[in-house]
């Protein structure tokens, strides 16, 4: 029972190629599904986890790497479908990388730097965006793509306040560094 979150970690990881291969084919609703048990098995690993007291320094490390990169994976790849601006795409993921480099930082100075109340909004509204994107992309649903927009301005703003978030509240271990 002690690896089963591991597990799960390692699936979602197997997954990305597939809901890349998904998207790039146009299997939207393959896609949606896929995705959806993803975002899923991201609360579960670490729902189990913590529950049976099964945290591991895998799953500490790996579980944060996988959240990233199936969401930098989908973005990456509406951005080549031309559903997502390169822009969003680049904050998105520069966000994700400072705040994994200041995740580091602080391990290395034995300080865990745990997600933020905005850090979990910013989550939810990424895949609020992409299940819409996929919705619409679909069903076609033309009336919904107005949402879209309005939905993409609210992570990147969720995006932008919590990496400032993580900065301010760390800004001791980045003087450290600087």
């Amino acid at each position: 029972m002690e690896k089963v979150p591991n597990r799960i970690t390692a699936i979602r990881v197997l997954s990305i190629p597939v809901l890349m291969y998904f998207l790039l084919s146009g299997m939207d609703l393959a896609a949606l599904a896929l995705f959806l048990f993803s975002s899923v098995t991201d609360f579960l690993d670490g729902y189990i986890a913590r529950r049976g007291g099964h945290v591991s320094a895998f799953g500490k490390f790996a579980d944060p790497i996988a959240d990233k990169v199936l969401i930098s994976t989908v973005f990456i790849t509406f951005v080549q479908l031309n559903e997502i601006s390169a822009v969003v795409v680049v904050v998105v993921v520069a966000r994700e990388f400072l705040v994994t480099g200041l995740r580091l930082v602080g391990s290395s100075r034995e300080v865990v730097i745990s997600a933020s109340p905005l850090g979990k909004a910013k989550t939810v509204l990424q895949i609020v965006l992409i299940v819409s994107i996929l919705v619409v992309r679909h069903w076609s649903l033309n009336y919904l793509v107005v949402y879209v927009p309005v939905i993409t301005y609210l992570v990147v703003a969720a995006t932008v306040l919590s990496g400032v978030d993580y900065a301010y509240r760390n800004r001791r271990l980045i003087d450290d560094v600087f």
